[in-house]
């Protein structure tokens, strides 16, 4: 059975050699190595959940003899949208070490997988307003679907495998096999039903690929794919035109387009205003950014040759793979799918356009619920900018092995966002002897839940009342300052309030009452609590000790630790919120170990010294004053080092 099932593996056939796997961790439980060739076998066949279940039965096992199985647990949960235990299950793998296993395109993919967690949580709690539809069962069947292209606004066609029961063939015979075809529909009373095949195109001894139609110059553009006897597939783009009337014999576009040994597949053609065609395709084709990438080219029309294909750039393309490119003249947008992009599934539909400069400008990905957790392709966009399709195998398509097997095509149509009006009208209250608010300054502080683009405003209010119109999904704050009076801040969020049109909240202007201010940490050395040595101070971006600093351990700490020569000291140190938080989290491991080479050098042993980086993790007060600007007076404070003994 291991044997038939390698085969299978080989072959590709996924599915026997998961029969196979089956019926060996059955008669034999204790067999990881199969456990582990059908959890990738479940991940190979979409089938998230098992795959998940399979890997932890691993992990649970033997979680030391397959270092991956907590990474690939975290994958199939990210791809069922469980991002939130995905996400603490990446961090717990790259705690152990294991983005140290691979290379250095390796530990990329381990924090790739982790900001798409984090995208996929806000993709799910701010989806766009978008209307996804199944196209039907005349359109899907069980297996795959892709290529959804509009002919006109009544003609659809699209790539298919139009088998909707399990049948077996032998791999010694491949002419029984079918393949993959093209096919064409018509929409009647607002539904879609298939009308055959789309013999402009079809091959019917090769596997179809993707296609394109330009109605400009009356083209096709179109793959064929074959695998070779080790199962490699290798796709060649074809291209047809109308000539008077009739569809010529399909021919092989010459290189540089199509190159020996390399695939080309998956065109897109655009033809601007001048007339000149512009084709973007799928190749691995050398000097790429890494597995399949989005290339395009020009046509000289004079030469009747295609000029070399120009790389779209790392802006699209990523050392994983890019696919399904489509492009909409109207808005002269580029869409393609990823799986390379910080994904919050598999492959993410994403979009970008040429700036002024020429350049693309960062890729942007469409969100939900045109995406998903699972894998979403082949997009298309009506000239509208209203309605469109695309590709995905999430649940609620037409499988037949499990709910996401198999790619359908799906409808949407892009809906006008729900109305939100909101007003604040914001009070001042002021004591009975200072009832004016003339000229008295507010700082409004708002917030894009969803992008985290910010904004702040300085208000100078006429009376003591204010109103403001509110936006959707914004978390806003309003702080006062007056002088000789308490400030006062007041933050809420819209999420919530879209069914109320007016809000009423308020600010105090309070006396001011000074009080003695107490110290956040003791400044000399006691014990059983941290504490901190005034002079020992940081400027920013700085992990090295000033001559104050050395001179207040050497006359403050060192005679302390003297005096108790059997206990550990803890020595954790800290930073503002300036930069990155990995780059804060290495600048205060060097500032603590700074402070250990110090005491080492004046006869402290080593062993008792630990040094702690703590980054900006653990502010003891903000770093931003209430309308966001910096308050560097904080950020001084939170540029420490604290110091703990720990008692033997």
């Amino acid at each position: 059975m291991k044997a038939r099932a390698a085969h299978a593996n080989r072959t590709g056939d996924i599915y026997t050699a998961l029969f196979y796997y089956k019926e060996i961790t059955q008669h034999n439980p204790s067999d990881l190595d199969a456990w582990y060739k059908m959890a990738e076998l479940h991940k190979k066949a979409r089938n998230y959940g098992k795959a998940e279940e399979s890997f932890l039965h691993v992990y649970e096992k033997a979680p030391g003899q397959y270092p991956y199985t907590l990474f690939h647990i975290a994958q199939m949960q990210k791809m069922q949208g469980k991002y939130e235990e995905a996400k603490k299950n990446i961090l717990t793998f790259r705690k152990e070490g294991g983005s140290r296993l691979g290379d250095k395109n390796f530990k990329r993919l381990v924090t790739q997988e982790l900001q798409g967690c984090d995208s996929g949580m806000v993709f799910k709690e701010f989806p766009e307003h978008v209307e996804v539809l199944n196209a039907g069962k005349s359109v899907n069947y069980p297996h795959t679907e892709f290529s959804p292209i509009l002919i006109d606004s009544a003609t659809l066609a699209f790539g298919s495998l139009r088998m909707d029961s399990l049948t077996y063939f032998s791999t010694r015979d491949k002419s029984n096999i079918p393949l993959r075809q093209i096919y064409k529909a018509e929409k009647k009373n607002n539904k879609w039903k298939e009308k055959g095949k789309f013999d402009i195109v079809n091959d019917p001894d090769m596997e179809m690929g993707n296609f394109t139609y330009s109605p400009i110059t009356n083209k096709i553009y179109f793959s064929k794919c074959d695998k070779d006897d080790k199962e490699i597939v290798t796709c060649k783009i074809y291209m047809t035109e109308k000539v008077k009337g009739k569809w010529s014999e399909p021919e092989l576009l010459p290189e540089p387009i199509n190159q020996d040994g390399y695939t080309s597949t998956q065109p897109a053609i655009v033809t601007d205003t001048t007339g000149k065609e512009f084709l973007y395709f799928v190749s691995d084709i050398p000097k790429g950014k890494g597995g399949l990438d989005i290339w395009y080219a020009t046509y000289n029309s004079r030469r009747k040759t295609w000029n070399n294909p120009t790389n779209a750039g790392f802006r699209i393309n990523t050392p994983e793979d890019e696919c399904t490119p489509f492009f909409h003249v109207p808005t002269q947008t580029l869409y393609f799918s990823s799986n390379g992009h910080s994904t919050a599934g598999g492959f993410d539909i994403y979009k970008t356009w040429r700036a002024e400069d020429g350049r693309f400008v960062p890729s942007q990905n469409l969100s939900f619920p045109i995406n998903s957790p699972q894998d979403d392709l082949d997009f298309m966009l009506s000239d509208d900018g209203k309605t469109g399709f695309f590709v995905s195998n999430r649940p609620g398509g037409t499988p037949y092995f499990h709910e996401t097997c198999c790619d359908d095509i799906f409808m949407f149509e892009i809906l006008p966002p729900p109305p939100f009006e909101c007003e604040l009208e914001l009070a001042i209250e002021t004591p009975e002897d200072s009832m004016t608010c003339d000229s008295l300054v507010m700082h409004v502080y708002s917030m894009d839940k969803k992008t985290k683009a910010e904004i702040t405003d300085t208000i100078y209010l006429d009376d003591c009342n204010y109103k403001l119109p509110l936006e959707r999904n914004k978390k806003y704050t309003f702080s006062i300052n007056p002088e000789g009076f308490e400030p006062d801040t007041l933050s809420f969020d819209t999420r919530e309030m879209a069914s109320a049109k007016t809000i009423s909240k308020r600010l105090v202007k309070k006396p001011f009452e000074p009080e003695i201010e107490e110290p956040i940490l003791d400044a000399k050395p006691v014990e059983d609590k941290p504490f901190t040595l005034d002079d020992v101070q940081y400027a920013t971006d700085d992990f090295r000790l000033n001559d104050d600093a050395k001179a207040a351990l050497d006359s403050i700490l060192l005679p302390f630790l003297n005096l108790h020569p059997n206990s550990k000291v803890e020595i954790t140190s800290h930073t503002d919120d300036v930069g990155t938080e990995k780059y804060n989290m290495r600048l205060s491991q060097k500032r603590a170990d700074y402070v250990v080479r110090h005491l080492v050098s004046k006869g402290i042993e080593k062993d008792r010294l630990i040094a702690k980086g703590m980054g900006q993790s653990q502010p003891l007060v903000p770093n931003l004053n209430p309308d966001g600007t910096p308050n560097e007076r904080n950020r001084s404070i939170n540029r420490r080092t604290e110091f703990l003994l720990i008692k033997p």
